[in-house]
C-alpha cells in the first residue's frame, strides 16, 4: 500500500493524464476494491496538482472507449464450437475435465478467444461448469447443479433450468457470488449451454424429488435413486438431516435418558422415529404435545427427538412455530414423512386467540390448499404424512376446541421437576452428535416389511381397546390409531436398536387419551352452556320477591332452563360451536323442549313473551334445588338414566 501512494505521490500534472495511467487503472475493473482505492487516490492527487477536473473527464472517456472494445470483443467468432476443442484447466480433482469448446476456461475465470484476431475477453472471473442435470419426478421440471469457484473455494448451486438458459435471469445468481452482468450474461448463457451440449455423456442425469422421505417406496435422503433439489428455502434443512459426531455418544446419552422415571423424553423420541409409519400404515397426519409451565425440559426433550435425524440447533431443522399457514404448508411438504418440530407454541397463541383448532386441522389434514399459478390454471396441493410435535404452557386442547381437532391431538402433561439435571449439558451433547439413528429406524422398517408392522399395531390397537374396556371406558377410536403407531414404533426401536427394556407404559399412555364424551362436540358445547347458566344464576333466579338482580337472561320451570334466544346464540359465540348443530344433536337425544317445526318456544319472561331455547338441565343448583348437610345438590329420586352423562 505505501509503494502504492508512493508511485503516485511523484507523478505530475503532465504524467497523472498518461494513457498508461488509465491503462493499469481499466485493466483492474474486475477487482473493484483495488481499482477504487487507485481512482480515488489518483483524483485526490489530480486535485493537489489542480488538474482533478481534466483527470475526471480522461478517465470517463477512456473507460468509455475500453467497455466498447470489450464488447466489440464478446462478439462470438463464427466458427463453430465443435471445431475448437479447449478443455476446461482447472486445478484440482474435485471435477472432471470437460470439453469447452471456443470457450476458455481455468483457475482465472472463463475467457472467449476470437481466432480471426486473436484478442481474448472475460466472460466470468471465476471457474463454473454445470454437473448435475436433475429432472424432478413429481413435476418434471429440471434443474441444473452448477459448481463455481468465486474466492478460492467451490461452491455447488441447484437452479431451475430456465434460470440458466435467460440471459435475463441468470443475472439473479450474482447474489450468490457469481460473476455475472448484464454485459455478461447472454455469454455466460452461451458457455453453459456449450458445455452441457458437449459433455452430455459426462453430465449426470439423476431424477430429483422435493419432499423427504417416502417416495415411490424409497426413502430420502437415505437412498441413492434420487437427488434432493432443495436449493433456496429448505438448504437448511436438508443441509443439516446427515449424520454428525458419535453414534455412540448419542446412543449412550439417549439410553442414559430413557432409563429416567421420566415419559417426557422417551415419547418424543419415539414419536418421532413413528412418524415414517405415518404412510406405510395409511394413517392420517396428527399432533404430539408436551405441555407444563415453562423451565421442565420441554425444549430440550424436542432437541432429543430432532437428534434423532438432523442438527437440533436452532435455525436448523427445527420449524419456527410464528410462521404462515403457507410457509408451514411448504415445509410439511418437504418434510413429507419426517416430523415437524415446533418448539413453544406460546409465540402464537395470541394469534389463534388461544383456540388452534383452524391450525390443527390444517395441519393434520395432511394436504394443502388448490392454488392458481400464472398459466391460469391450478397447481397440484401440496401433501405430507407425518407426525407433528410441539410444546406449550397449557394443553392444546381447549374448552372450544372443535371435535375433530381434539382426536388429532395427543396432549401430555409434563410431570412436576425438571426432566433433565443439566439441561445445557444434554443439549450441547445433542448439538455435537446427531443424525444417526434415523437412518437405522428406517432400515428397520425396511428389513421388517410393511405386513409384519401391520401385525404389531393390530395387536397394539387391540391392547389400547382391552385396556380401555377393563378401566370402564371407551376411548375415541380416531387417537387409538396414532397411539398404536407410537407404540409399533416403540416395540420396533426398544427391540431393536435401542435393546435396553425400556417400552412405553401402555396403560400411562392409554390415559393420554380422551373418552369418546370428551370429544364430541355438541356433549361440549352442551357442559358449556350449563356452564355458563350456573356461572349466571342471578340472571336466571329471581330473588325472595320474584325479582331479578340485574339482567335477565331465562329461568328454571320443570327441569328445564328456558334461555333467552338472543342470549344462547351469545353462549355460543363464546363457546366456539355450532348452534344449529348443536340444537339438532340436543332435539335427537330429547333433551330439547321445543315446538313443531321450531327449535325454540315462546314463555313469559317478567310479563314479557319471549322466544327461548328450552334445555333439559342436569343437577345445575337454583334457590329450589335440596342439598345436604354440606351444601352439595342432593341426588335423592333422581333417575340417573334420564341424566345427559353418566
Amino acid at each position: 500500500m505505501t509503494s502504492f501512494v508512493q508511485e503516485i505521490n511523484k507523478m505530475t500534472a503532465e504524467s497523472i493524464v498518461d494513457r498508461e495511467v488509465f491503462e493499469h487503472i481499466l485493466s483492474l475493473i474486475d477487482e473493484p476494491v483495488e481499482y477504487s482505492s487507485w481512482v480515488l487516490t489518483l483524483i485526490d492527487r489530480a486535485k493537489e496538482l489542480g488538474v482533478k477536473s481534466k483527470f475526471e473527464t480522461m478517465l470517463k472517456a477512456h473507460k468509455k472507449e475500453y467497455e466498447k472494445k470489450q464488447k466489440e470483443l464478446l462478439q462470438l467468432p463464427q466458427e463453430k464450437a465443435e471445431t475448437i476443442s479447449h478443455m476446461t484447466a482447472f486445478s484440482g480433482k474435485k471435477y472432471p475435465i470437460m470439453n469447452c469448446g471456443r470457450w476458455m476456461a481455468n483457475d482465472n475465470g472463463i475467457f472467449i478467444e476470437d481466432t480471426k484476431t486473436g484478442d481474448v475477453a472475460k466472460i466470468c472471473s471465476h471457474p463454473i461448469i454445470p454437473i448435475q442435470r436433475m429432472i424432478n419426478i413429481h413435476t418434471d421440471k429440471e434443474k441444473i447443479k452448477l459448481a463455481y469457484k468465486p474466492m478460492g473455494k467451490w461452491k455447488e448451486i441447484t437452479v431451475d433450468k430456465l434460470l440458466a438458459v435467460d440471459s435475463a435471469k441468470i443475472i439473479k445468481l450474482a447474489s450468490y457470488s457469481i460473476n455475472v452482468t448484464s454485459d455478461t450474461s447472454k455469454y455466460l448463457v452461451k458457455y453453459l449451454a456449450d458445455l452441457e451440449n458437449l459433455n452430455k455423456d459426462d453430465i449426470a442425469v439423476v431424477e430429483s424429488t422435493s419432499k423427504m422421505g417416502w417416495v415411490n417406496d424409497k426413502f430420502v435422503p437415505f437412498c441413492d435413486e434420487y437427488g434432493i433439489d432443495s436449493d433456496g428455502a429448505f438448504k437448511d434443512i436438508s443441509d443439516s438431516i446427515k449424520p454428525h459426531g458419535s453414534e455412540e455418544t448419542w446412543m449412550e446419552l439417549a439410553k442414559s435418558v430413557r432409563t429416567l422415571d421420566r415419559v417426557e423424553p422417551k415419547i418424543s423420541l419415539i414419536a418421532s422415529l413413528a412418524s415414517v409409519l405415518i404412510e406405510p400404515l395409511n394413517a392420517l397426519p396428527f399432533m404430539v404435545n408436551l405441555w407444563s409451565e415453562t423451565g421442565r425440559g420441554k425444549t430440550v426433550s424436542m432437541m432429543l427427538a430432532t437428534s434423532v435425524w438432523a442438527s437440533p440447533a436452532n435455525g436448523a431443522y427445527m420449524a419456527d412455530a410464528k410462521s404462515t399457514a403457507t410457509g408451514l404448508e411448504v415445509t410439511l411438504e418437504f418434510l413429507n414423512s419426517l416430523p415437524l418440530m415446533l418448539d413453544d407454541m406460546s409465540q402464537v397463541k395470541e394469534k389463534h386467540q388461544g383456540d388452534f383448532s383452524s391450525l390443527v386441522y390444517y395441519l393434520c389434514s395432511g394436504k394443502g390448499k388448490g392454488r392458481s399459478n400464472q398459466d391460469l390454471g391450478i397447481n397440484k396441493p401440496k401433501t405430507w404424512k407425518n407426525i407433528i410435535l410441539t410444546n406449550y404452557e397449557h394443553p392444546l386442547v381447549s374448552e372450544g376446541m372443535q371435535g375433530g381437532a381434539i382426536n388429532r391431538i395427543i396432549d401430555i402433561e409434563m410431570k412436576d421437576g425438571q426432566v433433565f439435571g443439566n439441561g445445557n449439558y444434554i443439549a450441547t451433547i445433542l448439538n455435537e452428535n446427531y443424525g444417526h439413528i434415523g437412518r437405522k429406524f428406517v432400515e428397520l422398517v425396511g428389513s421388517t416389511g410393511i405386513e409384519k408392522i401391520r401385525e404389531i399395531q393390530k395387536k397394539a390397537y387391540n391392547k389400547i381397546i382391552e385396556i380401555s374396556n377393563q378401566q370402564g371406558v371407551e376411548k375415541e377410536e380416531k387417537q387409538v390409531l396414532p397411539l398404536s403407531i407410537i407404540l409399533t414404533a416403540d416395540f420396533l426401536a426398544t427391540k431393536y436398536i435401542f435393546q435396553d427394556g425400556q417400552y412405553l407404559d401402555i396403560n400411562e399412555c392409554v390415559d393420554w387419551l380422551k373418552n369418546k364424551g370428551e370429544v364430541s362436540e355438541n356433549e361440549r358445547a352442551y357442559e358449556y352452556i350449563m356452564s355458563a347458566v350456573n356461572i349466571n344464576l342471578n340472571k336466571f333466579t329471581p330473588d325472595d320477591r320474584g325479582e331479578y338482580k340485574g339482567e335477565m337472561w331465562g329461568l328454571f320451570k320443570d327441569g328445564y332452563v328456558y334461555i333467552m334466544s338472543n342470549i344462547f346464540t351469545k353462549f355460543c359465540t363464546e363457546g366456539k360451536f355450532s348452534r344449529q348443530s348443536f340444537l339438532t344433536w340436543a332435539e335427537k337425544r330429547d333433551l330439547l323442549d321445543c315446538g313443531k317445526g321450531r327449535k325454540v318456544r315462546q314463555k313469559r319472561l317478567d310479563g314479557l313473551l319471549s322466544w327461548c331455547v328450552c334445555l333439559k338441565t342436569p343437577n345445575i343448583k337454583t334457590d329450589d334445588t335440596p342439598t345436604d348437610e354440606d351444601g352439595f345438590i342432593s341426588v335423592e329420586g333422581l333417575n340417573q338414566e334420564e341424566l345427559p352423562f353418566n
